[in-house]
């Protein structure tokens, strides 16, 4: 997820979403997904579904964690528990499970990158405020084919749970449940193209299991606390 983009100077935005999420480990590549066992879905941090070297599983502050939403099969929300404290879990029948996370506002200065609004950094080259969205789905109904979310979202136009391997997954990007153009989208942090004017874009499936899309967006923020808000999303599923 961290891998996103191919640039330094538009991969930064998504190489600084989860500092904050860390108590005391550098961030490199880590990944963000959602763990289902039976009723429970738990949001884990680490570097278990990537390529890279490191801790499988990191620890990450719980109050990062800003809602944890379950989705029935017509697309409603749906009761189910949130447990407190770490790791963010949910307990329900959940189709679709949601997590919103923000690490805050971040101040890249001349002497490093601080977990603090621009108004308190001192000298600021750069700031931002990160917010992320993840998403899995585990039953599919066409209702799941629609924004579930005011957050940046990747919305699947057709069924994934169905598909194979080399089959062609449609996508749609929404922002406050519309289409948006220009996001970024990765297939495993690798980049696979920009959302169209209608937020379309088409992923073919490189393998069989786990599945992990990623999606990034820029808007402007005049909060007076950064200059920006960084969107992230990831779409998670597994196909048989």
């Amino acid at each position: 997820m961290l891998t996103l983009l191919t640039t330094m100077s538009r991969c930064r935005p998504l190489f600084l979403l989860l500092p904050a999420l860390l108590l005391s480990v550098a961030v490199d590549a880590h990944d963000l997904w959602v763990e289902r066992d039976g009723a429970l879905h738990t949001l884990v941090y680490g570097h278990e579904r990537s390529t890279h070297a490191g801790a499988k599983r990191l620890e990450y502050r719980p109050e990062t964690v800003l809602q944890a939403q379950c989705f029935d099969d017509a697309g409603r929300l749906s009761a189910a528990e949130r447990g407190s404290g770490f790791p963010a879990t949910l307990n329900g029948d959940c189709a679709a499970s949601v997590f919103l996370l923000s690490s805050g506002y971040w101040s890249k200065t001349p002497y490093g990158t601080k977990n603090l609004p621009k108004t308190e950094a001192g000298v600021v080259l750069d700031s931002w405020r990160s917010v992320e969205a993840v998403k899995r789905i585990d039953r599919w109904s066409p209702a799941l084919g629609r924004a579930l979310t005011q957050a940046l979202e990747i919305v699947p136009k057709n069924n994934p749970l169905q598909l194979k391997a080399g089959d062609k997954l449609r996508l749609r990007v929404t922002f406050q449940g519309q289409p948006v153009a220009g996001a970024t989208v990765a297939y495993f942090g690798k980049p696979r193209g920009v959302s169209a004017a209608d937020g379309a874009l088409n992923i073919r499936l490189n393998q069989a299991g786990f599945q992990h899309i990623e999606a990034s967006l820029e808007q402007p923020l005049a909060d007076g606390k950064a200059d920006k808000t960084i969107h992230a999303a990831a779409l998670q599923f597994e196909t048989p």
